[in-house]
């Protein structure tokens, strides 16, 4: 139990949310010497998922939420009953000091502030009071060093706007991530006449549409360095650039917002998970310090489940685009459950079905196709999605992929998700470690698909889902707790 004892056995809740009135679009980063401060809230929310392009939040106030701004020099001709002033003798010096404080009210936020939420924990009492109203003490609300000290215990969870405010209390705000910014952008009518594009052509500064041009935002420099095809493009003129993006999302390639030195990015990356290559969710952010979940301490509610899994009763659904734009195609293929290798023509796999999707299908959101001619029942087999990187590939070589695929599957068994506290501040698109002294199958380093961050009376709490295991612990490397 040495591991745990090394933990803090002591932790306070702290939050801090800015809002102020964004100037420049463009800029979406740079903050006001003087926003609204909060520093007590009922509850928080963020939903963040690589698989959504637009995260969203909602914050509530509890009745009574004071909100703060910075205090200025005070101006004696600006004194009045709404402008008080109180003073105190400390030490032999008149201090005077205006209050700025007042009762939150849903007129104190509009559509379209920016909003930050930043949270965290301190073992500190001192930091945490930093945050309390109290007449003319030094806090973060009329000190920039007691601000900068507190800020330095948190963590920016969400930067966004606030799209929705309720119209009574107790206040709520809804809130999406920067990103949403590009759903007010239009693209230009664009087209590649039916030549294979990359994610640098369409959004690279250094490429030749460059949709994110003065839009706030830049392309990940990870994702910049690799050469992720998309296929031929077409884009009508009524299409924003959120709506290109997300429309991606159809081919199994997610762009979704990311921070990088504070600056609002968009990566770019394939669902893509057995043998992986570089332009994989999986390989990305490999210099990062992978967090280390410790069942026994980490884990506020456990809902994975392990179990064994028959690879008899396994099938790859493997879908690609061909040289048609808008065409996509799918197949099954599982293994044959026949045995018998002495028949004719006997084969070690089964393609269950060739369906075709159009195009109008593909724009109106379409996810699931319609049933093919087979009438196999496979309601007992595991299911596994797979989509080919290869724009206008063969059936032949789909139909290789996804037999590739379907041998390398790893069957982990690992299904549900984890509640943690607050402890990792973890963000989707992350990888984790997982070590569990009691179920060492559950072991290894895995993919966060989404995550839930929950903030308030009732604590901090993140819950996440990571269905892909990347890699097992070996036995021998397994760390004791």
């Amino acid at each position: 139990m040495a591991a745990i004892n090394n933990q803090p056995d002591f932790q306070i809740l702290i939050c801090l949310i800015q809002i102020w009135k964004l100037e420049d679009p463009k800029n979406p980063m740079e903050t006001p010497p003087h926003p609204k401060l909060i520093a007590e809230v009922e509850e928080i929310e963020i939903e963040d998922s690589y698989r959504k392009l637009i995260g969203t939040a909602s914050v509530k106030f509890p009745r009574g939420t004071v909100i703060k701004e910075t205090v200025t020099e005070v101006n004696r001709d600006k004194i009045s009953k709404k402008n008080p002033v109180s003073a105190q003798i400390d030490h032999g010096i008149l201090v005077t000091t205006r209050s700025d404080s007042k009762l939150a009210e849903t007129s104190d936020f509009n559509v379209g502030d920016r909003i930050r939420i930043m949270l965290g924990y301190t073992v500190d009492p001192e930091i945490a009071a930093l945050a309390k109203v109290n007449g003319s003490g030094k806090s973060i609300f009329n000190d920039g060093d007691k601000l900068k000290k507190y800020k330095a215990a948190l963590t920016t969870m969400f930067d966004g706007y606030i799209t929705q405010c309720s119209v009574t209390t107790p206040i709520e705000l809804k809130c999406e991530n920067l990103a949403s910014n590009l759903k007010k952008i239009s693209c230009p009518k664009l087209t590649s006449s039916g030549k294979n594009m990359t994610v640098n052509d369409v959004l690279s500064s250094k490429g030749k549409w460059k949709l994110l041009k003065d839009t706030g935002f830049e392309l990940d420099p990870e994702t910049e360095s690799m050469e992720i095809d998309v296929g031929p493009i077409k884009i009508p003129p009524d299409l924003t650039v959120a709506d290109v993006l997300v429309k991606w999302g159809n081919s199994k390639v997610f762009a979704y917002y990311k921070e990088i030195n504070g600056k609002p990015c968009i990566s770019v990356g394939r669902s893509y998970f057995s043998g992986a290559g570089k332009d994989s969710v999986v390989n990305k952010n490999t210099d990062r310090k992978i967090p280390k979940i410790l069942f026994n301490y980490n884990v506020a509610e456990d809902g994975l489940s392990l179990t064994q899994t028959d690879k008899a009763f396994l099938a790859v659904e493997a879908q690609a685009m061909n040289d048609n734009i808008g065409k996509a195609y799918r197949i099954t293929v599982r293994k044959n459950p026949d045995t018998d290798t002495s028949k004719k023509d006997y084969k070690p796999y089964q393609v269950l079905s060739e369906i075709t999707l159009s195009a109008k299908a593909q724009r109106m959101g379409a996810m699931k196709l319609k049933a093919g001619k087979d009438k196999i029942d496979l309601n007992q087999y595991t299911i596994i999605p797979y989509m080919s990187r290869k724009i206008g590939i063969s059936h032949e070589s789909l139909l290789e992929e996804a037999i590739k695929y379907l041998e390398s599957y790893n069957m982990n068994g690992i299904e549900g998700q984890l509640t943690l506290f607050g402890d990792h501040y973890l963000k989707s698109a992350s990888k984790v470690e997982l070590v569990d002294s009691r179920f060492k199958g559950r072991n290894g380093y895995y993919l966060v698909d989404e995550v839930t961050t929950k903030f308030g009376v009732h604590g901090f709490r993140q819950t996440i889902k990571l269905p892909y295991l990347i890699a097992k612990i070996k036995e021998e490397n397994e760390q004791q707790i």
